[in-house]
């Protein structure tokens, strides 16, 4: 009775004792121990480089700073010199014309022009008038033409001349130092301050007084320039500084 029972188990199989068809694919196994990943691969080689980018816009230049160097013929240490020259301005009891010194260049160029005298302004050449007291170092200076040096400094972008002081604020290069100098009070024609170098120079071989354009000393007043720590009639000092 067993085996037969056996046997009819057994036919249970397919029919004519063929396989069935493959069931549905199982899913995933599960993750090794504690789901901890395998250890790492080796290092590839590296890859090969990646073409240039555009090339960016230029930089900003700081484009340096020019000043004039009044009383000299050379530039300080660091700074470039641009041209050579002399200190001019309109002549000293003049009612009109200019009222500032410039650096007039050693040889002018000249383009359209009349012969003889129009109806124009002028320059004259400076002239030092140091007779009474010469601060400057240098002596001799009295009715000597005055010379002047146009300097640029590339490494910075701003310059200031300070009056009454040889000193620079923090942060700033002193280029040179030196005294207040403008016409004489006295005179027609007004100036601007400039400041003329410590150890100003003379044309070489100027020495005839043709007057023209003067430079004087300057010198505190008291009253609404407050004494003390300014001094009556004491020459003042100045400064031209850059950064």
């Amino acid at each position: 009775m067993e085996s037969r029972r056996m046997i009819l188990l057994k036919g249970r199989d397919g029919r004519d004792g063929k396989d069935g068809i493959p069931g549905a694919q199982g899913r995933d196994g599960r993750n090794g121990k504690d789901g901890a990943r395998g250890p790492k691969g080796p290092r590839g080689p590296q890859g090969p480089s990646g073409q240039n980018g555009a090339r960016g816009p230029p930089g900003r230049s700081r484009g340096g700073v020019e000043y004039i160097r009044w009383g000299k013929t050379s530039c300080p240490s660091g700074a470039n010199i641009v041209y050579k020259g002399r200190i001019g301005g309109e002549y000293y009891n003049h009612y009109g014309g200019g009222a500032n010194y410039v650096c007039v260049p050693e040889v002018p160029d000249y383009l359209n022009y009349k012969p003889g005298r129009q109806n124009t302004a002028f320059i004259f050449g400076a002239e030092y008038e140091v007779n009474t007291f010469n601060p400057l170092s240098k002596g001799h200076l009295h009715d000597h033409d005055a010379p002047c040096v146009s300097c640029y400094v590339k490494t910075r972008s701003s310059k200031l001349m300070i009056p009454a002081t040889y000193k620079c604020p923090s942060g700033w290069t002193r280029e040179y130092y030196g005294y207040l100098m403008t016409e004489y009070h006295g005179h027609r024609n007004n100036r601007v301050y400039i400041c003329v170098d410590k150890d100003a120079e003379a044309v070489a071989g100027s020495k005839p007084n043709h007057n023209g354009a003067l430079l004087y000393p300057v010198s505190g007043h008291c009253g609404s320039l407050p004494c003390r720590p300014y001094r009556q009639d004491l020459e003042l000092t100045c400064v031209v500084c850059t950064k």
